[in-house]
């Protein structure tokens, strides 16, 4: 009897025990089911809630996209129009109408479904660009923004920019514009002319992402090395020219033509004299071809140039000397041709240093009356040049005055010794 009982208890221990062991798994599968349903509680807090219409939907897109999120969800709750319609709507305007959509997303896809009483929406944004990229987006808005920005790009051979802009005017040919405007106000600024393209997101609008690439035909370090040798050799040419290079010596050969007979002293130089130094040193130094670079590097390093190569050098060369100087675009005999206008006393003149012929007496300093005909150029574009110098005519008129005197001295030498003789 006591054996059976002894029995009857282990078998009911060992029921027991395998009770107990069953119920302490559940327990603990129940507590991994709270657990999930906690993380799903910060999901949902995660998500953006309470989207009720289609303005506070594409804003809430927009903001996922500023964000470079990939995915979220959003909920709809008492939402005011048909969410299965506006919510591709929304996605394909903040893709293809908004100025960030349109540079950095590729696609935008979702996945809409009702949970209970609200909507819920699980979107997928794939990119075309890296978030690296859209931090390095730069806020530039009007065109005088663009203008300084752009400056500033080519005087540090920048080679990539991305501007968000905030002005409908703005094109391909105005960033060009402005890029040429630097480079032919200040042949130092960079010594070639990159090659731009440009494109905007989206392509019209006031709200827009301008990409823009600079390709200078040169890596880096030549580009560093053809700037330095600029800057150098308009030191060089300036320096030969105030210290009595042979062009200075030329001058000072026409000043002492024309030196004071009782004191002897030189005439002082002026900015017309060291001009016209400057164009006999460039174009003793650079032989002109048309089909030459185009740089004013060309024109001073390497030596051959054609005329805007020429004229760009001129340019920087004048402003050495803090004289205003411009390139003018224009025809000679039909040709593409390029020149100077500078301003001396108030005044602007013509000067042309490729078209140079032995001392220059019509292309230097001279109205437009003097050059228009042979030369054509806008005139719009430019400062009206309204009479010449006279640089030559100084010469000319003392020297008639020199030859008058000597007939008159001759004459009169004569007279007395007829007189002597009587």
């Amino acid at each position: 009897m006591r054996k059976a009982l002894a029995l009857l208890l282990a078998v009911g221990l060992a029921l027991s025990a395998a009770g107990c062991s069953t119920f302490f798994d559940r327990e603990y599968y129940a507590s991994e089911e709270y657990q999930a349903q906690e993380q799903e509680t910060e999901e949902e807090d995660d998500a953006i809630s309470s989207i009720s219409s289609y303005a506070a939907l594409k804003r809430a897109i927009t903001s996922l996209v500023e964000e470079h999120v990939e995915s979220a969800q959003l909920q709809f709750l008492n939402y005011e129009g048909t969410i299965s319609t506006d919510i591709s709507t929304a996605c394909w305007e903040v893709k293809s109408s908004t100025a960030l959509g349109a540079f950095a997303v590729d696609y935008i896809s979702y996945d809409l479904s009702r949970i209970v009483s609200y909507y819920q929406a699980e979107i997928y944004i794939t990119y075309k660009r890296s978030e690296a990229q859209v931090d390095a987006l730069e806020a530039v808005g009007t065109a005088g923004a663009l203008a300084k920005r752009l400056d500033t790009a080519l005087r540090g051979s920048e080679t990539y920019l991305v501007l968000e802009l905030s002005s409908a005017s703005i094109t391909e040919e105005t960033v060009q514009e402005y890029l040429e405007e630097t480079y032919y106000t200040d042949p130092l600024a960079c010594p070639v002319m990159p090659e731009v393209e440009t494109d905007f997101y989206p392509e019209s609008g006031v709200d827009r992402i301008a990409e823009i690439t600079l390709d200078y035909g040169l890596d880096s370090q030549e580009l560093a090395a053809r700037r330095e040798a600029l800057s150098q050799a308009v030191e060089d040419a300036v320096a030969a020219v105030r210290d009595g290079g042979e062009a200075t010596e030329e001058i000072a050969d026409a000043n002492g033509e024309n030196a004071d007979a009782a004191s002897g002293e030189l005439a002082p130089v002026t900015e017309a004299d060291m001009i016209y130094a400057l164009c006999l040193y460039l174009t003793e130094s650079c032989v002109q071809d048309e089909t030459a670079g185009s740089t004013a590097w060309d024109a001073l390093v390497s030596g051959t140039a054609d005329s805007q190569g020429m004229a760009m050098a001129l340019e920087a060369l004048c402003q050495a000397l803090d004289v205003d100087c411009v390139v003018v675009a224009g025809r000679m005999d039909t040709q593409v041709h390029y020149w100077n206008i500078v301003t001396l006393g108030g005044q602007t003149y013509h000067v042309d240093a490729a078209g140079w012929d032995g001392e220059g007496e019509s292309v230097f300093l001279v109205s437009d009356e003097q050059l228009w005909g042979a030369y054509w150029w806008d005139t719009s574009e430019y400062s009206i040049c309204p009479e010449s110098y006279g640089y030559f005519e100084t010469d000319e008129a003392e020297s008639e005055t020199e030859a008058e005197a000597e007939t008159e001295d001759g004459d009169g030498t004569e007279t007395e010794e007829t007189d002597g003789a009587l």
